[in-house]
């Protein structure tokens, strides 16, 4: 049983790093919304294995042996398959809007084969669930760990083999399980030999097995079509590419979803400081970079820059006479080129001695620094990446919420200046105001103030947004105004307030309900509860510009610009495939085995509860973990150690409760109990107790604040792991296919729960959406209570 069990490891394992990667793939050779929705249309059909095995139960003469083997090579060859499908399918989301039809076709393709890994491994564990029933308990326990172990074997080997190089390791994976499975020798050693091979090719392999890019993302596509891309690198957060466009570097961040430069520079800072007051600068993309640097000019400041990129930021703060420069990035490699291979070439900014660049998460830097600083900012930084923003479903944005300001402003000197440029300056005043008045200062107005370019048909997507600790004097406003060209006004004016579109109402962190409910777009603040800035649409109509009704040019076109054909919303369209696709498998889960499988045309006693019962599961678990990812994200800082941090301690933690269930004597005849009381006792007590019990650790060192964040988690996932188990060990009686059953409902509703825990936590915050993943262990538990009496 133990071959069964290390099997079983591997397949979860590579089957979890699989999908990291294709997450990881599709955010670069597409975008990371549309990555979330393939994955998710590809994760059904792991449960829809299930169904497939309710429809074809295993004949009693079966050699589970050879067959466990078999769909452990097949899940080993249609991983590999994925390359060259990726490669040379040429799927553009893009296109469907134009040439709909052979769009759909490819799309369809790389669909099927991206699918069959998923569906042999979700027939494999049908069919091991089926077969060792009795064995359950610690079957799963093995199945959780290897998930554990596969989330976390991303982290240290994308850098080194990209990946393309995972995916040999994936089969690598499948084919040291069907070692394990096999009953002959032959195969044994033949797949044992076969996955070395995998396993060392793409590490004597000579750069990276690459991906080429579906989608243009800003120049990126077209770079390595033309062989122009200086380096490439998959860091655990970012695919970072270098195109030399001559007069200067483009650093691209996933394939271009985000974008810095890296401008030639002799270190000669007394004569860029004459170029920038003429504006005959071509160092910097514009005066929203430097503006407040000049404004603390000379001043010995200390300064704080929130994704240093390229180092565009940074060299704007030395230029000014900066005393001291703390640059963090979230991606460490273009530091590490900055630092290195670019130094030269940039200057040697983050080389200089006044200069501390690391790769870091603003927030968590923050909370462990006491330094204060002159000036902190932070220029259009948000990651791309789903894996770092914890679901690729809606984005997080945790450095444009109420708490992240109040951070920002403690951290800032009795004068020091907030210089953020991001996208709908009325949502940031309203996000920062509600910050301002929580740190109980008044007269917001007077200390915050907005450039913005104003041209017809110009649509100004990252206005610069000063907020300064004292009032702003006219001189300073004067001088403000004069770094900028004539296109760009000041919106938001602390002086003379008349001209502003927004009313004063806006400033005081008091907006109105009348005003967030019959405005266009989300105005209300963003907040760590509700961290999702970004989701803005209300509709799907064209919108138009109206100041009375507080909709700047620039925010409407920016939602306008998503609609694709003018009436499909691109920015939400995974949401609603997803949830479409959700409604559909449903029916398919539910309707064709009752039709067509014995099992579900066949009288059994529980037949309802059992469906109800491993739905309730697989949705509850799934919502747990996924806003436990955003909660402690607080906690831990760093998003990829968060997500990889609490995914593993989860499912580490619910493999060993169901261990533990069995030795605990948990049954359907008695201790049954258990599992639940623990769950919801220990969720209430994180729930109430998780806020001070981070302050305790908030100061310290990233792998305190990671042990800290598994202690308190790891109770809650022990009780998470025992009802699945106990589910199975109640059913096992019931005819042949009923596991396979409950097992694709557990899949399916693992699916709708990852939905639900985004939009639960859009509309009604993370707090609540705990709430609601402990109703529904709720509803389980009940179910329970009447399915144990019913097939006893």
């Amino acid at each position: 049983m133990n071959k069964i069990g290390i099997g079983l490891l591997c397949i979860a394992a590579a089957t979890l790093m699989l999908e990291l990667t294709l997450v990881r793939i599709f955010d670069v050779i597409w975008y990371s919304n549309m990555a979330y929705m393939v994955i998710t249309l590809a994760m059904f059909c792991f449960g829809l294995s299930g169904v497939y095995f309710s429809l074809r139960p295993l004949s009693p003469n079966a050699n589970v042996a050879s067959i466990l083997s078999r769909i452990s090579i097949i899940f080993a060859l249609t991983s590999l398959l994925l390359l060259p499908v990726l490669v040379y399918v040429p799927f553009d989301f893009d296109s469907l809007y134009v040439t709909p039809g052979k769009s759909l076709a490819l799309f369809a393709v790389i669909y099927l084969f991206l699918v069959l890994p998923f569906f042999f491994a979700g027939l494999l564990f049908s069919t091991v669930f089926t077969c060792y029933a009795g064995r359950i308990q610690n079957l799963y326990c093995w199945d959780l760990t290897g998930a554990a172990l596969g989330c976390v074997l991303l982290i240290p080997f994308l850098p080194p083999i990209g990946p393309g190089g995972l995916i040999f390791l994936t089969a690598s994976l499948g084919l040291i399980a069907a070692s394990c499975f096999a009953p002959g020798k032959a195969v044994k050693i033949g797949s044992i030999a076969l996955a070395l091979v995998l396993a060392v090719i793409p590490f004597v392999k000579d750069g990276y097995f690459d991906f080429q890019h579906h989608t243009s993302k800003r120049g990126v596509k077209e770079a390595q079509e033309k062989h122009i891309l200086q380096d490439t690198k998959w860091d655990p957060i970012s695919k970072i590419d270098i195109i030399n466009f001559g007069k200067y570097l483009h650093v691209a961040y996933d394939g271009g979803s985000q974008s810095s430069f890296i401008y030639p520079f002799d270190g000669d800072y007394k004569k860029l400081r004459e170029e920038v007051r003429t504006n005959a600068s071509a160092q910097f993309y514009g005066p929203f970079v430097y503006v407040s640097h000049l404004l603390k000019e000379n001043t010995n400041q200390d300064v704080l820059v929130i994704g240093a990129a390229g180092g565009s930021e940074t060299k704007a703060a030395l230029m000014a006479g900066a005393g001291h420069v703390d640059a963090v990035e979230l991606v460490g490699y273009v530091i590490e080129l900055g630092k290195g291979k670019y130094a030269e070439y940039n200057g040697g900014i983050f080389n200089d001695p006044r200069v501390n660049a690391f790769r870091g998460e603003g927030r968590s830097f923050l909370r462990s620094t006491s330094r204060q600083y002159d000036i902190i900012q932070i220029f259009s930084n948000h990651t791309s990446s789903s894996i770092a923003a914890g679901s690729g479903a809606m984005a997080t944005t945790y450095l444009q919420t109420t708490e992240a300001y109040q951070e920002y402003f403690s951290h800032l000197k009795e004068d020091g200046i907030l210089h953020i440029n991001h996208h709908i300056y009325p949502k940031m005043i309203t996000t920062a105001a509600l910050a301002w008045k929580n740190m109980g200062k008044a007269d917001f107005a007077k200390h915050v103030l907005v450039m913005e370019a104003v041209s017809p048909g110009f649509m100004d997507n990252l206005p610069t947004m000063l907020v300064k600790m004292q009032p702003w004097t006219k001189e300073e406003c004067a001088f403000v105004q004069s770094l900028f060209p004539p296109i760009f006004k000041m919106v938001v004016n602390p002086i003379d307030p008349k001209n502003n579109m927004l009313s004063p109402v806006f400033f005081t962190g008091e907006l109105p309900d009348s005003i967030v409910r019959d405005a266009e777009y989300r105005l209300a603040p963003s907040t760590d509860n509700r961290p999702y800035f970004n989701f803005l649409r209300k509709s799907f109509q064209t919108l138009q510009e109206d100041p009375q009704r507080f909709m700047n040019y620039s925010s409407i076109a920016l939602l306008n610009s998503q609609l694709k054909n003018g009436w499909i919303p691109s920015d939400v369209l995974h949401l609603i495939v997803t949830g479409g696709a959700s409604l559909i498998f449903l029916v398919l889960f539910v309707f064709i085995p009752l039709q067509f499988s014995a099992v579900g045309r066949a009288p059994w006693a529980g037949k309802a509860g059992t469906l109800v019962y491993f739905s309730c599961l697989g949705a509850g678990f799934i919502i747990f973990e996924l806003v436990f990812i955003q909660i402690f994200m607080k906690l831990i800082g760093f998003p990829l150690y968060t997500y990889s941090t609490i995914v593993f301690a989860v499912l580490l933690a619910a493999g060993a409760g169901s261990a533990l269930s069995a030795k605990w004597g948990i049954s359907p005849a008695r201790n049954w109990a258990i599992p639940f009381v623990g769950i919801f006792v220990c969720a209430s007590l994180l729930i109430a107790l998780h806020q001070p019990y981070f302050e305790l650790f908030l100061q310290s060192s990233t792998p305190v604040r990671i042990m800290a964040a598994v202690a308190l988690i790891f109770p809650l996932g022990l009780f998470m792991g025992m009802p699945f188990p106990l589910g199975i060990l109640t059913i096992q009686a019931q005819p042949q296919g009923a596991i396979g059953w409950a097992w694709a409902m557990n899949g399916l509703f693992t699916v709708v729960g990852g939905l639900t825990s985004v939009l639960a936590s859009i509309y009604i915050g993370f707090q609540w959406t705990l709430v609601l993943a402990m109703l529904i262990y709720l509803v389980a538990f009940i179910t329970y209570t009447r399915l144990r009496t019913l097939v006893a």
